[in-house]
């Protein structure tokens, strides 16, 4: 019997925190870190990420900037299954993205 994994909303920034905070994040071209404190670094493509977030209403918000051009604020709905997380961006009406806990 094939277990089936669920994906499960984190609606608070506890929740969020426990789960990916602090832990290197891999996906398709991107490698970045989502930092307790608010900061956000990391890598798309060749390009260097930076940024700041913050928890409202259920949702993670963040500004970031890529190589210095800015991608302005987004909210996002956060979902875990397992390692891995998914965020829909545009407060949940957008594209959806999984990246996953890179192994140690």
């Amino acid at each position: 019997m094939t277990k089936t994994m669920v994906w499960r909303r984190l609606d608070s920034k506890e929740a969020f925190i426990e789960a990916f905070a602090d832990r290197p994040l891999v996906g398709e071209g991107l490698q970045f870190t989502i930092h307790a404190d608010g900061q956000i670094s990391g890598m798309a493509g060749p390009d260097r990420l930076l940024g700041n977030w913050y928890w409202q209403d259920g949702m993670f918000c963040r500004t970031a900037t890529l190589n210095d051009e800015d991608l302005g604020l987004d909210r996002e709905i956060i979902e875990q299954c397992g390692d891995q997380m998914r965020y829909t961006r545009d407060s949940g009406k957008g594209a959806a993205s999984i990246v996953t806990i890179k192994p140690l």
